[in-house]
């Protein structure tokens, strides 16, 4: 059984994987982000405030 890829299939599969990577990465970022966000927040009503309209 011969597995080896031709370059045109190691770039298709390639992109495919880097794309799934990509995405994972940028869900854990947001998530994350989300976090601080809410704490931050949460920091400067403490310090500041409600926001007056």
């Amino acid at each position: 059984m011969n597995i080896a890829l031709t370059p045109g299939e190691m770039l298709f599969y390639g992109g495919i994987a880097g794309m799934a990577i990509t995405l994972i990465a940028a869900l854990i970022v947001v998530i994350v982000m989300s976090g601080s966000r809410r704490r931050l927040r949460k920091k400067l009503k403490e310090e500041y405030g409600e926001k007056v309209k």
